[in-house]
């Protein structure tokens, strides 16, 4: 029973890092489809679900408190479903966006609940693996689902959402594997307490993914633009970065064990390093070695974002606290492709190189003055993380 409930909580994990990693590799095909269509509105197609779950996202975090956690997931599942599917059939572009919104809503009642299960079901060591677990299956998933979705985005991107199906097995999991938490308060009247250790961590939630998904929403047509590669190169390349997910998923105790206090500048400078490689890059195997080291900063730095989120509030308002830093997360990949024109329009260079190397500075930055701050701290300044 209990790896049956293990898997339960896990396969919902996969199903939040498809949401964009199936539809990337089809962007460069489905801009030739769309060639009429304004290149934002493109973009949209991968970015408006994180926009639109975040009011999602928060009510789930505030219903969980009053209604049972596998009708919430149950509800999620079957809007992902029916949004995932549904955007591949349609050949107008705002019916597409009205279905990735659909799709949109279903991640917001599942997102803050797939973390928060972990730690209403586990605690200290075997909550931190779970932690890591969770993103090495998204990661793995991830890997799986970029590849096929690349390959079939080359006889027909349509066929690239049909990989949304997988949320029918999970729906079954849930239904039939997994039990509704314990010792859960539920009352209307319960606090949702919020601190500003929160409040910190979910702005560097927003960021981290405004710069990770700069990667996503390029990638295929950086490879297509710079004749580096094709759709199945973009694939292949998404499928690095979430390799380095997986491993860095896997071994996040470890990690954290024997980094101590640097594991988030480590995190960061590995980023920070994928990016100014990535803008020097012209072949593909630069391309996927710069894309591992993003993966593998991006694995890093998740699952610590979410440990620390259970650690500093009360385990009845766990899911609440997650939902903000989830509604952040995806609200900085809402954001991201607006934030980095307006870098590329104020700098005066809107070209994909550019904007790869501005990130890796800015990350190498971050990561050196976290360090300063470790290991020099000033009393206003002083973070500590396990």
């Amino acid at each position: 029973m209990q790896k049956l409930i293990k898997v339960s909580i896990l396969s919902i994990s996969l199903l939040v890092i498809l949401a964009g990693s199936v539809v990337s590799p089809a962007l460069g095909e489905i801009r030739d489809t769309f060639i009429y269509v304004d290149s934002s509105l493109i973009k949209m197609i991968l970015t408006l679900p994180s926009i639109v779950l975040i009011p999602f996202s928060i009510i789930s975090g505030r219903l969980s408190l009053q209604i049972k956690k596998r009708t919430l997931l149950i509800i999620g599942l079957i809007l992902y479903l029916i949004g995932g599917l549904g955007a591949g059939i349609w050949e107008n572009i705002y019916v597409m966006l009205v279905f990735r919104g659909i799709l949109g809503m279903g991640m917001g009642l599942l997102i803050p609940l797939s973390t928060s299960l972990i730690a209403d079901f586990y605690i200290e060591n075997e909550k931190t693996k779970m932690m890591g677990y969770s993103n090495a299956v998204a990661n793995l998933g991830g890997i799986i689902a970029t590849l096929i979705s690349g390959w079939l985005a080359l006889i027909n991107w349509r066929f690239s959402f049909t990989i949304y199906s997988i949320a029918f097995v999970v729906l079954l999991l849930i239904i039939f594997g997994l039990p509704e938490p314990h010792n859960i308060m539920r009352n209307e009247k319960v606090p949702l307490i919020i601190n500003n250790k929160v409040l910190i961590l979910s702005v560097f939630a927003f960021f981290l993914n405004v710069a990770f998904y700069s990667f996503l929403i390029n990638i295929a047509i950086f490879l297509k633009n710079e004749n580096i590669g094709r759709a199945d190169s973009a694939g292949i390349a998404t499928s690095f970065l979430t390799l380095a997910g997986f491993l860095s998923g896997i071994f996040i105790k470890n990690i954290r064990d024997h980094l101590k206090y640097i594991s988030i500048s480590f995190g960061v400078g590995c980023m920070g390093a994928g990016f100014l490689l990535l803008s020097e890059s012209y072949t593909l195997t630069i391309v996927y070695s710069s894309a591992f080291l993003i993966g593998l900063g991006l694995g890093i730095l998740k699952p610590i974002i979410f440990i620390k989120t259970t650690e500093i509030t009360p385990k009845f308002s766990n899911s609440f606290s997650l939902s903000i830093i989830t509604s952040s997360m995806y609200f900085g990949k809402f954001m991201s492709p607006f934030i980095l024109d307006f870098v590329g329009s104020f700098m005066k260079n809107s070209n994909s190189r550019f904007i790869f190397h501005f990130l890796g500075i800015c990350f190498l930055i971050f990561a050196s003055v976290s360090l300063v701050i470790i290991f020099y701290p000033i009393k206003i300044f002083k973070l500590r993380y396990k």
